[in-house]
């Protein structure tokens, strides 16, 4: 019998104070990726959980319920993961962000609401966190998909 193994949660996205940041679950296929965005959005006030991309992807998001989910695939295959996300989602459906190589066509992924080119620089990635605060700020109850 396969052992479950459960995804890592950063210890940020446990602790959430009322007036909180913006929460962010980064999914990416090597750790290092998903490390160096975690740090990233960390530092400009995200709580940021980070997991391996593919079905853990969308338990975490399910059980965390973050504003916003960033996927950032290097391989093929990825594309189920957006669909499942929004399928998944309980009553509030996360905002989906896709950091892909050139020319991969994911801003035509189903249930992707932005893409970007790799590499993303910081000052993209804080422009893209800063402009989902704003659509967050006056919406109570968040869904991308209306």
């Amino acid at each position: 019998m396969a052992a479950l193994s459960t995804p890592v949660v950063r210890p940020s996205i446990n602790e959430r104070p009322v007036t909180r940041g913006l929460s962010v679950v980064v999914a990416a296929d090597r750790p290092q990726d998903a490390e160096v965005l975690a740090l990233t959005l960390e530092a400009v006030g995200c709580e940021v959980a980070t997991t391996v991309l593919g079905p853990a992807t969308v338990d975490l998001a399910f059980l965390a319920q973050p504003d916003a989910v960033i996927l950032a695939p290097t391989a093929a295959g990825w594309e189920s993961v957006p669909a499942a996300l929004a399928d998944r989602a309980a009553w509030r459906k996360p905002f989906v962000i896709a950091l892909t190589a050139l020319g991969s066509g994911a801003e035509l992924v189903p249930g992707v609401h932005a893409a970007a080119e790799r590499p993303v620089s910081p000052a993209l990635l804080t422009g893209l966190v800063n402009r989902l605060r704003e659509l967050l700020a006056g919406i109570r109850a968040f869904d991308p998909v209306i």
